[in-house]
Formats: structure tokens, sequence, C-alpha cells
């Protein structure tokens, strides 16, 4: 999708920016809120914290491991409904399926979520989904209008193929010449081997050359994520790097593209209630979001100023404050 130096050898690669979350935190599930459930024949995992209606948290990516900021933001849920995380297929505790065309679709993803709800016999829930979690947000509501109360969009990707690139050219135009000649050579070592080959080097051979050069080309493409380069922690990369499973990314780029994905029609005919937050210098670009508030009628939206996609990371204080005014007039606390 990327033109010219990013276009042409590895778009796998580069579509997991449109998703990537960075992960500020070590902290881990625990084995006591961790239940599984099975989605057709796949076995997938989920946990649970909290009491009240449900509040279902999709995280990036296709592949980010559902650690943190999600945690994070279920600390400040908890009180009020009964949070559920997913671990996609893919991802997570659901890391280890089959990786394929038939496995990795949009709707597989979305039976994945009527699953879950149907196994844990909720009527109605609410979807918060992070960047590309917020897609499949927006993705279930259309299928299933009667089944969702609220949406929470947070730094998500767009309605609509049509401004997919946009996230492309506003990366490439933050990166400086010296930095888009090391993607170039570093892509040139890494490409040699698939995604699935270095998902596995990262583990068994963390330290070859193509698993070196991969690292190294994903954290050039980190930085055009942030509005404050400085707040990008080398500890919380590492994880990320490590946990972040970028199988699942060509297959959902590919159906994107070539179906030419577009639910902005079937969302203005929604009347569920909305939030979109975002950051003011989030790569996606303000054409992302303005389509998304165009989609959705009954929605309010916020912009975070001086923030780029790394919403939680870069400006914690505002995020939680909208979000909190916005949970708690929702339950009229």
């Amino acid at each position: 999708m990327k033109k010219q130096v990013l276009r042409n050898k590895k778009p796998a690669i580069i579509i997991a920016l449109f998703i990537l979350l960075i992960l500020s935190s070590s902290r881990y599930c625990t084995a006591q809120n961790v239940k599984s459930f099975t989605s057709g024949s796949i076995k997938l995992y989920y946990e649970e914290y909290g009491k009240g209606p449900a509040l279902y948290i999709l995280s990036g990516g296709p592949g980010e491991a559902p650690e943190h900021p999600y945690l994070q933001i279920i600390d400040s849920l908890k009180s009020f409904y009964t949070c559920v995380l997913l671990h996609q297929r893919g991802s997570g505790r659901s890391k280890d399926i089959p990786i394929n065309e038939t496995t990795i679709t949009i709707n597989n993803y979305l039976q994945d979520i009527e699953q879950l709800r149907k196994k844990r016999g909720d009527k109605k829930i609410t979807l918060l989904g992070m960047s590309w979690g917020g897609l499949l947000v927006m993705n279930y509501a259309v299928l299933y209008p009667k089944l969702v109360s609220d949406l929470i969009l947070v730094c998500s990707a767009p309605p609509s193929y049509k401004v997919w690139n946009v996230l492309y050219d506003n990366q490439y135009a933050r990166r400086s010449a010296t930095e888009l000649d090391s993607m170039n050579m570093l892509q040139k070592i890494f490409s040699t081997k698939t995604e699935k080959e270095l998902d596995s080097l990262k583990r068994t051979d963390p330290l070859s050359k193509e698993v070196v050069a991969y690292k190294a080309f994903i954290a050039i493409h980190i930085r055009a994520m942030y509005y404050d380069r400085t707040k990008i922690s080398q500890p919380n990369f590492e994880t990320l790097f490590t946990n972040f499973n970028f199988q699942p990314i060509p297959y959902i780029d590919k159906e994107v593209m070539e179906t030419k994905w577009d639910i902005t029609n079937e969302l203005k005919k929604l009347k569920i209630p909305a939030l979109i937050v975002y950051g003011r210098q989030d790569d996606q670009g303000e054409s992302t979001f303005y389509l998304q508030k165009e989609s959705l009628r009954f929605s309010e939206t916020h912009v975070i100023e001086q923030c780029g996609h790394e919403i939680v990371e870069e400006q914690p204080a505002a995020f939680f404050k909208i979000l909190m005014q916005y949970i708690k007039k929702k339950r009229k606390i």
C-alpha cells in the first residue's frame, strides 16, 4: 500500500503500524481471570474483571497481545462494568491457531465476538476498540445493532478503505531521508523471511540478523506514531515486539483493499451512541476521524492536543478524563 520505498516489498509489515499500540507495562493477565470458548473449530481465550453491564474491550492488531494499556483501562472501568478482554484469534493466549486466508478474515473476528457474547449470555454489550479494535467495533455494530448499547472508539481505524493510505503518507512525511534509507536497507535483510518465520525467530534466535533488522525497521515506524518521541520506552518496545504476532496482518490488509471494504453507509443508519477519541497528531490523519464522526450520527468527538496514535501513553490524564466523564454520564453516576 505504501508508495515507493514502502509499497513494494513488505506491505504486510507496513499495515502493522496502522494498528500497532505500544506497551508501557509488563503486567500480564492472572490465571483466575482467564476463560475459554470455542468459535467454530478454534479455541479462544478471554478475561473478565469487575461487575455490572458487559463492556467488551478489543485490542489493536490484528495480532497485538491484549496487555497494557488495556489492563489500565480495565482498572478504570471495572467498578462500572464487567470488563471482558478478548484475546483475539492470532494474539495473546489465542495466538497458536492456523494463520491463513480461511481463518483470518474480518467476518471470523466478528463471529468470535458474537460467539463470546452467546457464551456469556449478554443481551447487550458496550464495545470499546482501540485502533484495529475500533474497526471491529464498528463492524459488529453494523451486523448486530440491537445487541450494542454504546461504542467507544479510541484512535480507531477508519470505516472505509478510501482513507487507508492516509496513514502511510503521513508516516512517510514524518521520516527523514536517513530513516527512509535505513528502512530500505533493513527491509532487504528481513524480507528474505516470511512473517511466520520471523515470528518464530523472534523467540528461537532473537539475535539473528533478520530479527535484528526486523526490530530496527519496526522501531522506525513507531517513531512516526508519536507526537513526542521521548515518550517511547525501549523496554516496553522490546515487550511489544516479542509479543506482537504480525502474521494475521497481510490477510486483513488484502481483504480490506481487494474487497474495497466500506461500511460508512451502514454506520449512518445506526442510532447507537458513540464516543470518538483521538490525538490531533495521530498519523492516521484527521480525515479518518472526521469520517467516523460523519458516519456515526449519534456520536461525540474529543480531540487531544499534542498527541499521536499512542493516546494512553502520551496523554493519559486527558484520555482518562474524557473516558470517565463519558462513562459516568452514560451510567448517570
